[in-house]
């Protein structure tokens, strides 16, 4: 089961938790309860600090400025200490390392543009932080292909996809990145 179907998996089983709970426990304790879920999921939603500003960012494609952020939130994670505890609570279900994921984020940014090479290096750093982390490994075999490396890519399109990877995009993609090189 790849990371992210376990996350998916937990998390359905903690909302089931939320349907039986009030049937068993006392209402004052149901609202203790929730009251902790919410203070949990607002504290996570707050640790996220400048991912959400890259992410926006990332939408309008302002890739420089969004790349400040990411480093601006991984400044953040590394520095203080619930951040980083936190924030993956906010971010995603690929990754539970918030440096992994600004890293692979960065690495994203990178390929958009264009600059394969840093994006190959930051995206190498994301997997070496969080080696089960699908979507880097995704990114990496992009960025190998477009570097002209095909057995890198088709290596690490592997990986991504025994850690999960099922995109048609991705697939698509993979196909004109080799197809792009084999013709040259």
């Amino acid at each position: 089961m790849s990371r992210r179907a376990l996350n998916v998996a937990i998390i359905f089983g903690g909302v089931a938790l939320l349907v039986v709970v009030p049937w068993v426990l006392p209402a004052q304790a149901v609202f203790v309860l929730a009251g902790i879920g919410w203070g949990v999921g607002v504290a996570g939603y707050l640790a996220r600090g400048r991912y959400g500003a890259a992410l926006s960012l990332m939408k309008k494609q302002q890739w420089e400025a969004a790349f400040d952020e990411l480093l601006a939130f991984e400044k953040q994670v590394s520095v203080e200490g619930w951040r980083r505890r936190l924030a993956p609570l906010a971010t995603g279900f690929s990754t539970f390392d918030p440096v992994a994921l600004a890293k692979a984020t960065q690495g994203a940014v990178r390929l958009e543009q264009g600059r394969l090479a840093e994006a190959e290096l930051l995206l190498e750093a994301a997997v070496a932080l969080d080696p089960e982390y699908s979507l880097a490994w995704a990114n990496r075999a992009l960025a190998a292909a477009g570097l002209g490396d095909l057995e890198k890519a088709r290596l690490h399109a592997e990986r991504a996809r025994a850690l999960g990877v099922r995109s048609a995009s991705f697939e698509a993609a993979m196909a004109r990145g080799s197809a792009a090189r084999a013709k040259e």
